[in-house]
């Protein structure tokens, strides 16, 4: 059975990602944290949005 793209987790996970890390960016959610930190945070969120839109739902044996 092939799987939607559209119903994978990790592409969900990755737009979320992409929301907050847009978000944390433009300061409409204050961390409270040094800059340093909120640029790491968003490094992070960003990886995983790299990883939601490299990752390949349809296939078993492929990333």
């Amino acid at each position: 059975m092939e799987q939607n793209r559209f119903l994978s987790p990790v592409v969900w996970a990755a737009a979320a990602a992409q929301v907050l890390a847009l978000m944390v960016t433009l300061g409409v959610i204050d961390t409270g944290l040094s800059e340093s930190i909120n640029a790491v945070i968003t490094s992070l969120l960003q990886l995983l949005v790299t990883f939601g839109v490299l990752n390949n739902p349809t296939s078993k044996e492929n990333f």
